[in-house]
C-alpha cells in the first residue's frame, strides 16, 4: 500500500511541514540533521502524535485528517521501531513480540508461534526467554524489529534502524 503524508504539525518550537509519498514495496529514507523532525514525522504517521493540518493515508485509508478523522495507533496497520526500542521490561523477548498478535485477538499459543518464528528470522531465537535488560543493544533492536513485524503491518517505520547494530549485522 502506498503511504501518503502531507502534513503540518507544531510541537513546541518545531514547526514541521512535510510532503511524502512512499510507494508500496519501496524503501523510502527521510534524512536530515538532528532536530529536523524525522522522529516527529514517524510518530505522526504511526499515530502517536496527531497532525494539525493535512492528511495521512495508507492505501485508501485516511489515518489522520484534522479536524474530524484520527485513527488511533493501535488501529493502524503500521509497525514502528523507535530509536529507543520501547520494549516492555517485564516481558521476555518472546512475549514482547507476541504482544501485538495477542492484542489483535490471537491465542497465546498462536501469538507465541508467530513470535518464535520472527525471533528466529532476525537471529535472536536463542534469547527468546531473556528480558530486555539482559539483551545487548543490537539484540534488543532485533527484538523490537520482530515485534513491529508481528502484526503484519502494511507499512514499517524504522527510526534510526541501524544505530545499535554492528557492521556485520547491518
Amino acid at each position: 500500500m502506498t503511504l501518503h503524508a502531507h502534513l503540518g504539525a507544531r510541537l513546541g518550537d518545531l514547526d514541521l511541514t512535510v510532503a511524502l509519498d512512499a510507494p508500496a514495496g519501496a524503501v523510502t529514507a527521510v534524512l536530515g540533521p538532528n532536530g529536523a523532525g524525522k522522529t516527529t514525522l514517524l510518530r505522526c504517521i504511526a499515530g502517536s502524535l496527531a497532525i494539525d493540518t493535512g492528511e495521512i493515508t495508507l492505501g485508501d485509508t485516511v489515518l489522520d485528517r484534522p479536524p474530524d478523522r484520527f485513527v488511533p495507533q493501535e488501529d493502524r496497520r503500521v509497525g514502528i521501531v523507535h530509536q529507543d526500542y520501547l520494549l516492555f521490561p517485564h516481558l521476555t523477548a518472546l512475549d514482547n513480540v507476541a504482544f501485538g498478535p495477542r492484542s489483535r485477538g490471537r491465542s497465546r499459543r498462536a501469538a507465541r508461534e508467530i513470535a518464535a518464528g520472527l525471533l528466529d528470522r532476525v537471529g535472536v531465537a536463542a534469547h527468546a526467554h531473556r528480558k530486555p535488560g539482559a539483551l545487548s543493544g543490537g539484540q534488543a533492536q532485533r527484538v523490537a524489529l520482530a515485534r513491529a513485524l508481528a502484526t503484519d503491518p502494511a507499512a514499517l517505520l524504522l527510526d534510526e534502524p541501524l544505530a545499535a547494530l554492528d557492521a556485520g549485522t547491518r
